[in-house]
């Protein structure tokens, strides 16, 4: 699938999933008021119950996250790798909380996931963020996750 470059007038006031949605699927044509964005390479679809764009980035090795609207913020979702399957999840979880900060822009938890606990990254913005703002935080929360996954992987696996 080739990139997709969005080329549309990045002040939000409040976008729904369902029209990031069509923003991403459809772009713009391109004008001298329009910023151009650099989105993840992604298989997007939407979940229009849930105000959740699920996109597979290609560019993060086909990893899955979850871009979800509710009233009041956006919160990017990417799970890592099951909470049972670390050898040693109590020192994982101090490694994680002693380097949070190390983590730009992006948070690492734990998330039940289909019955099953998940170390996820997330990161939240306001529900009124510009588009510059909620691809960045796509590619923050993808980097976050790919960087706790080469950790447990290094570590932990």
């Amino acid at each position: 699938m080739e990139q997709i470059t969005l080329t549309t007038p990045t002040v939000t006031s409040g976008i729904t999933a369902s029209e990031l949605y069509k923003l991403v699927s459809q772009p713009a044509p391109a004008s001298s008021e329009n910023a151009t964005l650099e989105w993840p390479e992604a298989t997007i679809s939407l979940d229009e119950t849930n105000q959740t764009l699920i996109w597979e980035l290609n560019d993060y090795g086909n990893l899955p996250i979850t871009l979800s609207r509710s009233e009041n913020e956006w919160v990017a979702m990417a799970p890592i790798v099951a909470v049972d399957s670390v050898k040693n999840s109590a020192e994982l979880n101090e490694v994680l909380l002693r380097q949070g900060i190390s983590l730009p822009l992006a948070s690492v938890g734990i998330v039940e996931i289909d019955g099953h606990d998940f170390y996820v990254a997330y990161g939240q913005l306001f529900g009124d963020s510009k588009l510059e703002s909620i691809c960045a935080e796509l590619h923050a929360t993808a980097s976050a996750a790919m960087d706790v996954a080469e950790l447990i992987q290094t570590h932990f696996a």
